[in-house]
């Protein structure tokens, strides 16, 4: 079996901070355990509050958060509850994380501007402050706040990222890491980049961990070529996510220990000893696919990216599920509500979907007739 963050937890949880440093292993362990249900938990903020400079925030240790009545809510997500269960534990028992203390929680949906945002800041025992920005979780809004990035910018979650980093900036002092899995690597990223001068100088490192990338352009703004050096972007081998949109160029490829689409889940991520197992690159397959994939958006205009998401969300909302839990565990039913409510979409609609969904195949023929062309003449000329 290989070795993840958890078996790194047990097998060197006991070096503490003033040991040895941070570490990007350490920031994915913190990201993943940003996505366990914090509600009533870790002590929160709500929507829009300022910070009042002369009260501490209050804050909580991981034996706090454990010995919580409500702790059982944190797993709500039972698609991985198993895998979060054994990381709060073995966070728990280390000594690597007994004095990291955890406040500023924000945690909201907004359905009609199709946000689901949630943040964190923890403090620990070296004094440095991470910011830390839960990814998409099982909430439908959120996937569909993910698809809007497309077409969109900022979206309303980024200028949330924003505001927050301002905030948890204005409550502590000292150097700050900002971290986010998936969609929060991404938020990390604008958050840095729009943060004032002040903030942007206490910053040492941003770790985008297999987060999207921005709409087109956005790359070659002054605001985001200002903070790039202080990325760390981490891949799986096999990533889409983080590959999806415009990209920058500069990562990392981790291993990991399963396949396709489940490389993006943190736990999955191959640790040879206390750093990442790394790669030279991703997975020849995948890098092809992600090419065509950015082709097929460049080739859409934003009416067509906007209608096409909408049209797919309706049909997703129709299931009557609020989230990916309520969803697996009926499955049957919700597939069946959303077959009628594909049958229900307007022919326009229908046709236009179907041209996009034509598009995509035919560009990813394309792409892969044409990476094929270049591999043939490449063993040729050797």
């Amino acid at each position: 079996m290989k070795s993840n963050i958890i078996t790194y937890l047990q097998t060197y949880g006991q070096e503490t901070f003033s040991e040895r440093a941070f570490s990007e292993v350490d920031a994915l362990i913190l990201c993943q355990f940003s996505y366990l249900k914090f509600e009533g938990i870790i002590p929160g903020i709500q929507t829009g509050e300022e910070h009042d400079a002369d009260r501490t925030p209050d804050l909580v240790t991981i034996l706090d958060i454990w010995r919580n009545p409500n702790r059982e809510n944190m797993f709500y997500d039972t698609r991985f509850e198993e895998e979060n269960r054994a990381l709060a534990e073995a966070m728990l028992l280390s000594r690597r994380f007994k004095k990291a203390r955890f406040g500023l929680f924000l945690d909201f949906v907004n359905e009609e501007e199709h946000v689901q945002f949630s943040a964190m800041t923890c403090l620990l025992e070296d004094g440095s402050v991470k910011i830390i920005y839960r990814g998409t979780d099982e909430s439908i809004v959120g996937w569909r706040e993910d698809m809007n990035m497309a077409f969109t910018y900022p979206i309303p979650g980024q200028e949330y990222s924003s505001r927050y980093l301002e905030l948890a900036a204005a409550c502590f002092d000292g150097p700050l890491d900002i971290l986010g899995h998936s969609k929060g690597g991404n938020l990390a990223v604008y958050a840095a980049m729009n943060a004032p001068e002040g903030v942007q100088a206490r910053i040492d490192t941003i770790y985008n961990m297999d987060g999207p990338g921005f709409k087109k352009g956005v790359c070659s703004l002054e605001l985001f070529t200002k903070i790039e050096p202080k990325i760390l972007k981490i891949i799986p081998r096999s990533s889409l996510v983080g590959m999806i949109l415009e990209n920058y160029g500069g990562y990392k490829v981790v291993d990991s220990s399963t396949v396709g689409l489940l490389q993006h889940f943190a736990c999955s991520w191959v640790v040879d000893g206390r750093a990442f197992s790394y790669l030279e690159k991703v997975d020849e397959g995948q890098r092809i696919f992600n090419d065509a994939l950015r082709e097929w958006l460049d080739r859409l205009t934003e009416e067509e990216q906007r209608t096409f998401v909408d049209t797919l969300f309706e049909i997703l909302e129709a299931s009557g599920a609020a989230d990916l839990v309520e969803f697996t565990q009926d499955y049957k039913g919700c597939i069946t509500r959303m077959i009628g409510a594909f049958q229900n979409q307007d022919t326009a609609k229908k046709k236009q979907a179907a041209r996009v969904i034509r598009l995509l195949f035919q560009i990813s023929g394309e792409t892969l007739k044409e990476q094929a062309q270049d591999w043939i003449l490449e063993k040729l000329e050797k």
